[in-house]
């Protein structure tokens, strides 16, 4: 239903969140655990479905934050705190790349999401406090951008060996310092490093999602800014209809390369019946017409 709709509003392109609590199952992810496990078959044949449907498959893989979703609770050792991996433990990248390899001889994607949003779920500036090894919050120590800037430039070379591109979300980006006029809960580079100091030092070929939900302002600077610096960008929003009507105007006219529309909730079948269908739905629709206005080139 759901590729259905897509497709029928001239979306082209289907983003995949697999994220292993129980949702995926791989020969690399032994760990993982959960009643709801795609196997490599069905994510063979959603891939198809989908093509055949004109929307090509990018696979998001939760790495570096949120491992409560990915690592779940089978390496305690390669954590740095209780929400993201230590990028210095580097027989993490082992694992990570064979997921990598695996996903993408699976569904030969031109490009993987690599996630690295909400570092330490969104940590802001003035919840933080020094103790000489990191900044903390609740006995977590933030991860340092440094840390970050690794991952993110050992996996961007992995998938470039493989002729795939990096895409990656852009919140632990953009600050409110830099872009005070925009909503700033949602602007997570505020700690030392983050933001535009460790903007500056990403290679150009990584694909930017620069994400916004609720801003009701007319402008997004934050996506010109990273356009103006060379990146490529998409923007991305999710149910509120002011943001998406606002946010892909503004896209279209500074730049961007298309539009995201999230969900972030599982289509939830009761029997037979898709009980959350109509929030979906009403995503699909409000996005899809929003995007196909400002964005007629791309089908």
């Amino acid at each position: 239903m759901v590729i259905d709709q897509a497709s029928n509003q001239h979306f082209n392109t289907l983003i995949l969140a697999l994220c292993w609590r129980g949702s995926t199952k791989l020969i690399s992810t032994p760990w993982a655990h959960g009643d709801r496990q795609w196997k490599k078959r069905e994510l063979r044949d959603v891939a198809e479905y989908a093509r055949s449907k004109g929307l090509s498959i990018i696979p998001e893989v939760k790495l570096l934050t949120h491992q409560e979703v990915f690592l779940q609770d089978s390496h305690p050792e390669w954590m740095y705190n209780t929400n993201e991996y230590d990028p210095r433990h580097k027989l993490i990248y082992g694992t990570i790349f064979a997921v990598l390899d695996e996903l993408i001889d699976v569904l030969h994607p031109t490009a993987v999401h690599i996630g690295h949003d909400e570092v330490n779920a969104g940590i802001t500036h003035n919840e933080l406090s020094s103790d000489g090894n990191g900044a903390k919050q609740n006995g977590r120590r933030m991860l340092p951008a440094d840390l970050f800037l690794m991952d993110v430039m050992l996996i961007h070379e992995h998938l470039k060996k493989r002729n795939v591109e990096t895409w990656m979300w852009g919140d632990m980006l953009i600050s409110p310092e830099e872009f005070p006029e925009m909503f700033a809960r949602d602007l997570h580079g505020r700690t030392g490093g983050y933001g535009k100091l460790l903007r500056a030092q990403l290679p150009r070929d990584i694909v930017i999602c620069d994400w916004h939900y609720v801003d009701e302002v007319p402008g997004f600077p934050s996506l010109s800014a990273m356009r103006q610096e060379g990146f490529r960008v998409i923007g991305a929003t999710w149910r509120k209809h002011e943001t998406i009507q606002n946010f892909s105007k503004y896209a279209a006219a500074h730049g961007a390369i298309g539009m995201m529309a999230t969900t972030w909730f599982i289509p939830a079948t009761k029997s037979g019946v898709v009980s959350n269908w109509h929030d979906l739905s009403q995503i699909i629709h409000a996005s899809g017409e929003a995007f196909s206005r400002d964005f007629p080139d791309e089908k």
